[in-house]
C-alpha cells in the first residue's frame, strides 16, 4: 500500500503566496484553498496513492516551546487573509473524505514522522509531501519526501529518496538533524552554533559524520581555529538545537494506515462548497452534480424537451410565445440550425431544428420579432447575427450575461453554464444529459441549445431579483440592455478602410525597418536576429560590453526598462527601440488590419461589454481602441480609416470628462470654479501647485500639473509621478502635497471614499455600478494599496463609462427618430464616431454634441467638440 501524507500548513502557505488573490462572492479570500486543491489534484494524478491524509499544526504551544522559550519566536503570525481560509480548507478536505490530523502540543512534522514509522511497521510505502526541508530526516527506503516549491502559480516537486538525498547533501538523511544543529534554522529560530553557516556545517557533517563525532575530540579536527572556537562556545546551543530539530516519530495519536484509504468525495457537500467559493473549474474536474436535499423535493427537474416536427406544432409554439409575458430563447448562432423556446417559469422547452421543418428561417424571424418578449444570453451577439440575416433585433427584455456581469463585475467569465451553476445550482453535464434528461438522442449542439433555454428560464427571476436588491435595475434596464442593439448595429456596419493605402503604409514601414536593421548590424559589427532577446543580449552585454542587468535562466533581459536605462550608453539602443516600435506597428496594424478587412471593405470590430470592472467597453478582433493617439505614426494609421463615397466622418470627444467628474464628485470649489469659468484646468492646477500667477504659468509648469491632475485621479504615488515627469520622488511628493493643500475637496474625497469602501466593501458610480473591493481587507500592503487606488478611481472612471453609454444610446435613438442616415461606427475611450452623408454632417455633429453634453446633469457642464473629415485623421 502507498500512503501519501501531506503537511497541510506548509502546502497551504505555498499556495497562498503562489496564487494571485481570489475571492468568493462574499469577498472571502480563497486563493490558498484554490491553490491547495490544485496542488492536491496534481499530486494524486502523479502518484495515485492508495491512501491519503493531511496533517495540520495547531496554534497552541508545543513541547519544543517548553524546551526553548524563543522557539519560532521571530515567526510572524499567519496573515489574516490566510487564517480565514484555514477552516474553509478543512471543510473542503472533509467534503473530499480526506482524513486530517492535528494534535495539541505537537507539530504536523511530528505527526508525519509518526505516520511514516507506522507505515514502515506495516511494510507500507509512505510519501510525505511538504514545502519544508525538516522532513528530509525521515527519508528511508520506505519513506520518500516530496518537496514542493510554488512560484508564480507554478508548482515544482523534488523527490527525495535515500540516494537522491545523499547525492545532493553528501551524507545520509538522518544527519539532516546534525546539519540543523550546527547551522540552525532562522525560520524556526533554532539557534545552532553562532557563526556556523550551512556550507561549514555541511562540510563538517560530510567529513566527520555526526554532531557527537565532531564534539568527541574537537582538538583533533582538521579545521580553522576560528571554527573550532565557534564550535566550542556553541556546544550547548548545538545540543539544544539537535533536540529542537529532531522530528518525533512517536506522537500520541491514533493512526492506522489502512483507515486512510481514498474514498469518493461527498458530492453534495463539496458541490455546495465549490459553488460558494466560485470554484467552477473544480466542479467540472470532480464531475460534481448540483446538491439536492435528500429529504426534500428538488427545486427543479430536468426539462421536458418537446421537439417540433410539423407546421402545426410550430404554429402552437408561436402562439404560446406570443401570449407569454417572457420566453427564454436560445439560438445556435454559429450555424443557425436550431432554436429553443421556453416560457418563463415553465418546465418544458420547445425545440425546433432546421432539419425538422421546412420554414425554419421564417419561423425564427417570427420568434425573434419585437412582438415576443425574450430572455437571452449574450444578446448583443445574437442581435449582430440577426442583423446579418435581416431579422429583427427588438423584443429582448433580459440578458443573463449582462445581469451576471453587473452583479459580480470581476468574475473571469460569464458563460451560461457557469452562472447557471453558481446562481441556480443547475448544471448540464458534459455528455448533454442532466440527471437522466430526456434528450440523449439529440446532437450535442441541439442538446446545448435546449438546455440553455432552460437555464435562461431558471436564471431570469434570480438575477432580476439580485439586480433589484443591489440597486442595479436602472443601470441595467436603462443603460446596459439598450446598448446591446447600439453595439450590434455598430459591429454590423463596421469602419471603411483604405486597403490600398494600408498596403503602401506597410511597404513604407518595411523599408524603414530594413534601414534600421542596417544601422544596428553596422553598430554591432555582425548580423543577428534583432527580435531574439537571447541573441540581442549577447550582442549588447558580451560583445559591446554594455553594463548588463541581472542575468536570468534564459539569458539577459532586454525589455524596455533595460533599454531605457542604456539609452545614453550606446547609439545602438535608440535604433533597437525604433526597430521594435516599427516592427510592432507593421505586424499589429499594417499586416494585422489587412487580415481582418471584410468583403465589404470594412473592419468589423467586436465590442466587449463584460471585460472591464469599471464598465468601459473594450474592442477586440481587432482592437481599434489601442491605436496610438499622440504619436505621428498613430495619425498615419488613422488616415487609413475613411468614410465611404459620398459620406463623411463626424467625431466628437468629451473634454476632460474624468477631471470634470472629479470636481463634481469631490465638490471641490477651486476645480468647480475653474471649469465653470472655462479656464484651462491644467494651468489653474499649475498656478495652485507651483504658487505662481495664472499668467506666469510656463509650458513646463502646465505639463507637470497635467500629470498631477490625471495622476491624482488614479491614486498615483510620488515615485510613479517622479518617473512620469522626470523629477525626484521628494519633489513629486511636494507637488502632490501642494495639490491636496489647494484642492481641499479632492483631499476630503480621497479620504472619504476609501473609508466608505472599507465599510461597505464596494464603491459605486453615480449611476449605481458597483466594484467590490475585497483587496482592502488583505494583509498584504501592495494588495491593499491597489484596492485603495481602485476605490479612488472607479467612481470617476466608471461614471465616465456610464455617461458615454448613455450618450451612445441617446445618439442612436436620436439619429433614428430624426430619420438621419448617419450611423455610429466606433467608440474609443471618450470619443464617438459617426459615418453619415456629407450633406448631413453639420446636423449630425450638432446632434452628437447635444446628446453627449446632455447625457447627464452635473454641477459643471460637460463639453464635447465635434469635427468632420473624410478620414478619422482629418476628423480629429
Amino acid at each position: 500500500m502507498k500512503l501519501m501524507a501531506i503537511d497541510g500548513n506548509s502546502i497551504v502557505n505555498r499556495a497562498f503566496y503562489g496564487i494571485r488573490p481570489l475571492t468568493a462572492s462574499d469577498g472571502t479570500p480563497t486563493n490558498a484553498v484554490y491553490g491547495f486543491v490544485s496542488i492536491l489534484q496534481k499530486l494524486i494524478k502523479d502518484e495515485n496513492p492508495d491512501a491519503l491524509c493531511v496533517a495540520f499544526d495547531l496554534p497552541a504551544p508545543t513541547f519544543r516551546h517548553e524546551q526553548f522559550d524563543d522557539y519560532k519566536a521571530h515567526r510572524k503570525p499567519m496573515p489574516e487573509d490566510l487564517a480565514v481560509q484555514m477552516p474553509i480548507l478543512k471543510d473542503v478536505l472533509d467534503a473530499m473524505n480526506i482524513p486530517r490530523y492535528e494534535l495539541a502540543g505537537w507539530e504536523a512534522d511530528d505527526l508525519l514522522g509518526t505516520f511514516a514509522k507506522l507505515c514502515e511497521a506495516d511494510n507500507c510505502e509512505c510519501i510525505i509531501v511538504t514545502g519544508d526541508k525538516d522532513s528530509l530526516q525521515l527519508v528511508t527506503d520506505l519513506t520518500r519526501v516530496k518537496h514542493i516549491k510554488t512560484r508564480g502559480g507554478k508548482t515544482e516537486t523534488i523527490d527525495y529518496t535515500p540516494t537522491a538525498f545523499t547525492e545532493e547533501y553528501g551524507f545520509e538523511p538522518k544527519k539532516m538533524i546534525d546539519l540543523k544543529a550546527l547551522m540552525g534554522d532562522s525560520s524556526d529560530n533554532i539557534p545552532g552554533v553562532p557563526g556556523v553557516g550551512e556550507k561549514t556545517a555541511s562540510t563538517l557533517i560530510q567529513k566527520y559524520g555526526s554532531l557527537d563525532d565532531i564534539y568527541s575530540d574537537l582538538d583533533a579536527l582538521d579545521i580553522k581555529d576560528s571554527v573550532r572556537t565557534k564550535l566550542l562556545n556553541g556546544h550547548e546551543s548545538a545540543k539544544l538545537s539537535y533536540v529542537l530539530a529532531t522530528i518525533c516519530v512517536d506522537a500520541p495519536i491514533e493512526f492506522v494506515p489502512k483507515n486512510n484509504i481514498r474514498k469518493e468525495p461527498d458530492n453534495d457537500s463539496l458541490y455546495n462548497l465549490f459553488v460558494r467559493l466560485r470554484f467552477n473549474r473544480y466542479i467540472n474536474e470532480f464531475k460534481l452534480k448540483p446538491a439536492v436535499e435528500k429529504t426534500s423535493v428538488p427545486d427543479f427537474l430536468p426539462p421536458a424537451i418537446i421537439e417540433a416536427t410539423t407546421s402545426k406544432q410550430c404554429d402552437e409554439i408561436l402562439k404560446i410565445a406570443s401570449s407569454a409575458s417572457a420566453v427564454a430563447v436560445s439560438l445556435d448562432v454559429e450555424y443557425f440550425d436550431s432554436i429553443s423556446v421556453s416560457v418563463a417559469g415553465a418546465q418544458d422547452v420547445h425545440l425546433i431544428k432546421r432539419s425538422a421543418v421546412d420554414n425554419f428561417d421564417d419561423l425564427c424571424e417570427k420568434l425573434l420579432s419585437e412582438n415576443i418578449k425574450k430572455i437571452g444570453h449574450d444578446v448583443k451577439d445574437i442581435m449582430r447575427i440577426c442583423l446579418k440575416k435581416g431579422i429583427s433585433t427588438d423584443g429582448w427584455i433580459f440578458d443573463t450575461t449582462l445581469a451576471a456581469y453587473l452583479i459580480s463585475p470581476t468574475d473571469s467569465s460569464y458563460e451560461l453554464q457557469r452562472i447557471s451553476e453558481e446562481y441556480c445550482g443547475y448544471r448540464q453535464d458534459n455528455d448533454g444529459d442532466n440527471d437522466g434528461g430526456q434528450i440523449s438522442m439529440l446532437t450535442d449542439a441541439t442538446s446545448d441549445v435546449a438546455f440553455q433555454a432552460y437555464s435562461l428560464n431558471l436564471l431570469y427571476k434570480i438575477l432580476d431579483d439580485k439586480l433589484k436588491d443591489r440597486g442595479l435595475s436602472k443601470l441595467y434596464y436603462d443603460i446596459e440592455l439598450p446598448l446591446c442593439s447600439v453595439l450590434a448595429a455598430m459591429e454590423h456596419v463596421g469602419f471603411m478602410v483604405d486597403k490600398e493605402a494600408l498596403v503602401k503604409f506597410g511597404e513604407t514601414l518595411s523599408i524603414s525597418i530594413k534601414d534600421i536593421e542596417t544601422q544596428i548590424y553596422s553598430l554591432a559589427g555582425e548580423t543577428f536576429n534583432i527580435a531574439s532577446p537571447k541573441q540581442l543580449g549577447v550582442v549588447l552585454f558580451e560583445k559591446l560590453l554594455l553594463p548588463p542587468p541581472k542575468k536570468t535562466k534564459t539569458g539577459y533581459s532586454t525589455n524596455v526598462d533595460v533599454l531605457d536605462a542604456l539609452e545614453d550608453k550606446h547609439p545602438i539602443i535608440s535604433y533597437i527601440k525604433s526597430y521594435r516600435e516599427l516592427a510592432k506597428l507593421k505586424s499589429t496594424y499594417a499586416d494585422g488590419l489587412l487580415k481582418v478587412i471584410g468583403k465589404d471593405g470594412r473592419i468589423h470590430t467586436h465590442f466587449q461589454m463584460t471585460v472591464t470592472a469599471t464598465g468601459r467597453l473594450s474592442s477586440t478582433e481587432p482592437n481599434l481602441q489601442n491605436i496610438p493617439i499622440r504619436k505621428e505614426i498613430g495619425g498615419e494609421i488613422r488616415k487609413m480609416f475613411i468614410a465611404s463615397d459620398g459620406n463623411a466622418l463626424v467625431t466628437a470627444d468629451y473634454s476632460q470628462i474624468e477631471l470634470r467628474l472629479l470636481a463634481h464628485i469631490a465638490n471641490d470649489p477651486v476645480m468647480l470654479d475653474a471649469f465653470t469659468q472655462g479656464e484651462d484646468i491644467h494651468a489653474v492646477t499649475a498656478s495652485q501647485v507651483f504658487g505662481v500667477p495664472l499668467n506666469e504659468v510656463t509650458p513646463l509648469h502646465r505639463f507637470r500639473a497635467k500629470a498631477v491632475n490625471f495622476g491624482i485621479v488614479y491614486g498615483i504615488s510620488a515615485f510613479s509621478l517622479a518617473n512620469d515627469i522626470g523629477i525626484q520622488p521628494k519633489e513629486a511628493k511636494e507637488y502632490i502635497n501642494n495639490y491636496l493643500e489647494n484642492y481641499t475637496g479632492v483631499r476630503k474625497y480621497m479620504a472619504d471614499i476609501v473609508k466608505i469602501a472599507k465599510e461597505q466593501g464596494f464603491v459605486s458610480t453615480l449611476f449605481g455600478r458597483r466594484r467590490y473591493l475585497p483587496e482592502l481587507k488583505s494583509s498584504n500592503f501592495n494588495t491593499r494599496a491597489f484596492g485603495e487606488r481602485v476605490a479612488l478611481n472607479m467612481p470617476i472612471q466608471g461614471t465616465a463609462a456610464d455617461i458615454m453609454k448613455i450618450a451612445m444610446n441617446n445618439v442612436f435613438r436620436r439619429l433614428q427618430s430624426e430619420k438621419l442616415k448617419g450611423q455610429l461606427i466606433l467608440q474609443v475611450h471618450d470619443e464617438l464616431i459617426i459615418e453619415c452623408p456629407e450633406d448631413e454632417s453639420d446636423l449630425v455633429g450638432k446632434v452628437l454634441c447635444e446628446e453627449m453634453e446632455n447625457a447627464t446633469k452635473l454641477s459643471i457642464p460637460l463639453i464635447a467638440d465635434a469635427h468632420v473629415g473624410k478620414s478619422w485623421f482629418e476628423a480629429k
